[in-house]
């Protein structure tokens, strides 16, 4: 992002300037920076010319992960992708207003981050932050997705960009108009303007520049932003995102389709932070630990104030992708470094081991968590297993329905209090888009309730958390006490009647935690996740009789009626047809 700033500085000032006696330096400068700006390991190899040059002769370092994911702020930063290509489209659309050239250096790996990014973009237009977001939502990088969808349109050759224009500016539209009074935030930020009136002031500014970018960039491009009927563009637009993504050194994992947006993510904003919901609906998604589990223990007051929390440490990850879906497992620290008043500190509390499994029949996600407490007593304050944050702000009316076995739940908000409300239920259906199932582990979902939003560092969005179980206040475990043990499933566009009489078998034998579950594809799949510290063997036996198969990066393959289920790994059988 800085070397894209300075590339343009210094190209602006050359441009403008020709005959400076620096000028051309400060050109050759602008080709260094905007190089090295979206810039990946195979650089240093690159024999491609622009401007004059191999690209290896101006390579300093890799900026980005090799598949294009960005660390910035300390997290999987998909807002900070989109502001590397608002930059480049300030300066090709200036330089076009001026009649001026732009270098051929800014648009170095544009078109390759562009076709990670559009993967990242809700049918509503909002950025779905797999990675989460540390500030506000639906502020500040979403801004500048405006000028990036122009930039894609006329340069990278985006036919969808005015659609994703339009369902933005929406977004925009529908907020201005809650608030009534001409600001951009005044009802839903009321509280940050009058603790912090200067950030608050620079959200307000910041979205009327990139508005004021969009009517001054828009107007210079000709005719439509693409050839087709916008009614064909809005039903095209996620059939052109479908597919799979990985970024295994980040940790990042996401497979698209038109029913279901799954995706995990291990160096996330607080860690491990995962997603299944409709690709079309935004509103749907907080990201805070998503389906990630929450414990949170005395000595830590859940605040995040620099790029990952002090209290979670990551200690490692796989993931496996096949088609139609993934699997990844992993475990963090929890409770690292916390202090006590009087002097007491723990540096380790508890192990949290995660399962995390999109299955390729489009809509379910199975999760598994276990957390055992290590050495010495902890105290938890919160436990609380699945964690799907549900936001419910003006977006969706302020009011989220649940259908559950008990009948209809309305969740109006703001709530009136604080508190956990017990469902009666261990399925809920959400708004006739999401279903929760819990698997084993639980008696019934549950909600955590709060009278104050609570979406982010800046408290932008009221949330609803969706729990299995929701433990809150405080616990004490000794060492080597299971905590959580849970399992459940998420379908994204199932039906109430699907969620409600899933087909599932829990699975518990030794180490060995997970379930068989009949996918929505009508093909039967069992996941197996090995949470001990030595391998285990596993018999084929113990699941429904059949011949089964595992899924692998190349496909299914058979395998022998017993077979070794390694460590901290998670395997995904199909039953054969």
């Amino acid at each position: 992002e800085s070397n894209l700033w300075n590339g343009a500085i210094l190209w602006r000032a050359a441009a403008m300037y020709p005959d400076h006696a620096e000028a051309e330096s400060w050109k050759e400068r602008a080709h260094e920076f905007l190089i090295n700006a979206v810039s990946v390991a195979t650089d240093a190899e690159e024999e491609a010319i622009v401007a004059a040059r191999p690209v290896r002769k101006r390579h300093v370092g890799a900026n980005f992960f090799p598949n294009y994911a960005l660390d910035h702020h300390g997290y999987l930063n998909v807002g900070y992708m989109v502001i590397c290509l608002s930059n480049a489209a300030m300066l090709h659309f200036d330089m076009k207003r001026l009649g001026l050239p732009a270098p051929e250096s800014l648009h170095h790996h544009q078109g390759d981050l562009w076709q990670v990014v559009r993967r990242l973009i809700f049918a509503d237009g909002r950025l779905a932050r797999i990675g989460g977001d540390s500030r506000v939502r639906y502020a500040y990088c979403q801004e500048y997705l405006l000028p990036s969808l122009l930039y894609a349109a006329e340069r990278l050759g985006e036919e969808y960009a005015d659609h994703l224009l339009v369902a933005q500016l929406e977004l925009i539209r529908g907020e201005a108009e809650f608030n009534g009074d001409g600001s951009f935030y005044g009802r839903r930020l009321a509280e940050l303007a009058g603790k912090n009136p200067y950030y608050y002031t620079r959200l307000e500014s910041d979205r009327a520049c990139a508005l004021g970018m969009a009517i001054a960039y828009g107007s210079q491009l000709e005719g439509e932003l693409a050839g087709v009927p916008a009614a064909a563009r809005a039903n095209g637009f996620e059939d052109s995102v479908a597919g799979a993504w990985c970024e295994p050194e980040h940790g990042a994992v996401l497979h698209r389709c038109s029913t279901r947006l799954a995706a995990f993510s291990w160096r996330a904003f607080g860690l491990a932070q995962g997603m299944c919901q409709p690709p079309d609906d935004g509103h749907l998604a907080e990201w805070a630990q998503n389906l990630g589990g929450l414990c949170r223990f005395a000595g830590d007051d859940g605040a995040i104030r620099g790029g990952q929390t002090q209290h979670r440490r990551l200690i490692g990850y796989h993931i496996d992708s096949f088609p139609g879906g993934f699997a990844t497992c992993g475990q963090v620290m929890e409770g690292v470094g916390l202090s006590l008043d009087e002097g007491w500190r723990g540096a380790e509390s508890a192990l949290h081991q995660l399962a995390f499994v999109a299955l390729p029949d489009g809509h379910t996600v199975i999760g598994l968590q276990r957390v055992t407490a290590l050495g010495h007593r902890v105290y938890f304050l919160e436990i609380k297993g699945l964690h799907l944050n549900l936001p419910n702000d003006l977006y969706n009316g302020f009011e989220r329905r649940l259908i559950v076995e008990g009948g209809e739940i309305a969740l109006g908000s703001p709530t009136e209090e604080d508190g956990v409300l017990p469902l009666g239920s261990d399925w809920a259906h959400i708004d006739g888009r999401i279903g929760v199932v819990g698997l084993y582990g639980a008696e019934e979902l549950s909600v955590d309730r709060c009278r104050m939003r609570r979406g982010g560092r800046f408290a932008s969005l009221y949330v609803d958390e969706i729990c299995f179980p929701a433990r809150v206040g405080m616990e004490s475990l000794d060492p080597g006490e299971v905590a959580l043990d849970v399992g459940w499933a998420v379908l994204s566009e199932g039906s109430e009647a699907q969620t409600r009489d899933l087909e599932y078998i829990p699975i518990a034998a030794g180490e060995v935690r997970g379930a068989e579950v009949l996918g929505m594809d009508g093909r039967r799949y069992a996941v197996l996740a090995h949470c001990g510290e030595e391998a285990q063997e596993w018999s084929v036996g113990e699941l429904s009789a059949g011949v089964w198969r595992q899924l692998a990066v190349e496909g299914s393959s058979d395998i022998p009626k017993s077979f070794l289920l390694e460590a901290g790994r998670v395997v995904v059988l199909v039953q054969a047809e």
